[in-house]
């Protein structure tokens, strides 16, 4: 539904609230005022400010479309919105008014050739003309029509929550046409490898800290070869990542779905798509994008899907994903079930591989974790398959290695590979670097079935031996003996299995 200028209505939908998500229902529109700014250039077309005025009832899971007419010859729009203030719990139970806005093509759910741009609650205001846009917003020409603000109220106060939203116009020719630079798909020169990535990644066009050149500048410092960018429901970033790619630096195109029931990562976008995040679990859409995404070579993965927060935690089920994000960002509790979930699908018989990614809303949180593939080449496609079969391994910087290999009658695999291995005799080997002090740990279908402790070096071997293919499959993990402040230990790297057959 949508709010028509002249009959206020109300309407639903949903998004995040910083990385813990968010969403409301919503009110009608209450009032709107129009005013014009001081002429800067012929009398008969100064800039035109009309001002929307509602309210919003308590509630997460709901949207609000303001609607407005663009005429013939505005070159800019501009939107600010305020809303009023109320804090319960600082950055997880407050008043947040998240903001976007759609074009003339439409704003129903799927509208992608509508949408203009989201920041979500980042910013007070964007703008956006045929030359330029804030961040998170997508340059383009300003067509003639009905264009809509599109408002995701989160309102904690009881008594609801008043809000404002103005919409500047103004006039005069388009200006120079943007033109996009996407990253190339193919690093020239690179081959067969184990490549270091990370798949979650923020900038400022959605609510990261970095610029584009900064992440870029910092994943090249930490040691990533790729990495994908994942701003929440926007292309933005993708249009431009061209600029700062190389062929020491592969960088892939998604978006983090940011929906009010769970979020997840689209990887290995096309540059100009942008997946759509109004929906919940009982509206039977999230099937039909996970396919969009897969059927343009992407991948879909739970992000950070044991995440207490409010429009965090997955809800969407396991029957659509390509993968699960086990570890996000620094070690928790929330990872320690995430990998139980994930462990229980293993021995369930699913190969459903373990993403590990860092969720970086600063340069400075790049690579940790990061996931660790072998890939025929360093490219999108050879990368986001490599991937898909689990041919990976999680690491919690660019110093720790994992080699993981299971071999049976000279026959050798390594993780997301299958090992034949009928009545043999099977040797397992993780060999480990870069971990000092730390414990390595081998994991089947049956549970833990081998253990050996890494000396100050860092470099250690363990072995454990097993007949035919009753462990079904083998894994490790290496844990440093510190605690954090929800954990008893540390991850430092875990792999996807080998699997027995």
């Amino acid at each position: 539904m949508s709010l028509d200028r002249d009959v206020p209505r109300t309407v639903a939908a949903r998004r995040e609230i910083l990385r813990l998500g968010g969403a409301i229902a919503v009110g009608g529109l209450l009032a709107m005022t129009t005013s014009r700014g001081a002429a800067a250039g012929p009398p008969a077309d100064p800039p035109v400010t009309t001002t929307y005025t509602g309210h919003s009832p308590p509630g997460f899971d709901q949207w609000e479309y303001v609607p407005f007419d663009v005429p013939a010859g505005v070159n800019r729009i501009s939107v600010r919105r305020s809303y009023d203030p109320y804090v319960l719990v600082p950055g997880l139970i407050q008043n947040v008014l998240d903001i976007g806005i759609f074009g003339p093509a439409g704003w129903d759910a799927g509208a992608e050739d509508g949408f203009r741009g989201w920041s979500g609650g980042a910013r007070d205001s964007f703008t956006l003309s045929a030359s330029d846009a804030t961040p998170g917003y997508l340059p383009g020409p300003i067509e003639a029509g009905r264009w809509a603000v599109v408002l995701g109220p989160i309102v904690a106060n009881p008594l609801g929550m008043d809000w404002q939203v103005d919409v500047t116009l103004e006039f005069g020719p388009p200006g120079t046409a943007f033109v996009p630079s996407p990253a190339p798909t193919r690093a020239v020169g690179r081959g067969a490898a184990w490549y270091r990535g990370d798949m979650h990644v923020h900038t400022v066009h959605s609510d990261g800290q970095g610029t584009q050149e900064q992440t870029a500048a910092e994943a090249r410092a930490r040691g990533l070869d790729f990495f994908v960018s994942t701003e929440h429901n926007t292309r933005s970033a993708n249009q431009t990542w061209g600029r700062y790619a190389g062929d020491d630096l592969l960088i892939i195109a998604g978006e983090e779905v940011t929906t009010r029931h769970g979020h997840w990562v689209a990887l290995g976008l096309p540059a100009d798509r942008w997946v759509d995040w109004r929906y919940g679990p009982d509206d039977g859409l999230f099937a039909g994008y996970a396919e969009s995404v897969r059927a343009a070579g992407g991948l879909v993965v739970p992000a950070h899907p044991s995440s207490p927060g409010p429009g965090s935690t997955w809800e969407f089920g396991h029957e659509h994903i390509d993968g699960l994000e086990v570890w996000n960002g620094p070690w928790t509790i929330d990872d320690v079930n995430s990998v139980r979930i994930w462990d229980r699908f293993l021995r369930g018989g699913r190969r459903l591989a373990a993403f590990g990614n860092s969720d970086a809303h600063s340069p400075a949180a790049l690579g940790h974790p990061q996931t660790v593939v072998y890939a025929p080449e360093l490219s999108r496609s050879a990368i986001l398959a490599a991937l898909r079969a689990g041919r990976s391994y999680l690491a919690e910087s660019a110093s720790a290695t994992l080699d993981l290999t299971a071999a049976a009658g000279g026959r050798v695999a390594g993780p997301g590979q299958s090992l034949e291995v009928g009545d043999d005799t099977v040797e397992v080997r993780a060999r480990v670097s870069g971990m000092p002090s730390t414990v390595v740990s081998l994991h089947a279908a049956t549970g833990q079935v081998a253990t050996g402790f890494v000396p100050a070096s860092g470099a250690a071997t363990v072995t454990w031996r097993t007949r035919g293919s009753g462990a079904r499959f083998v894994r490790a993990e290496v844990q440093r003996p510190r605690p954090t402040s929800t954990t008893l230990t540390t991850m430092v790297a875990l792999s996807n299995p080998v699997w027995l057959v």
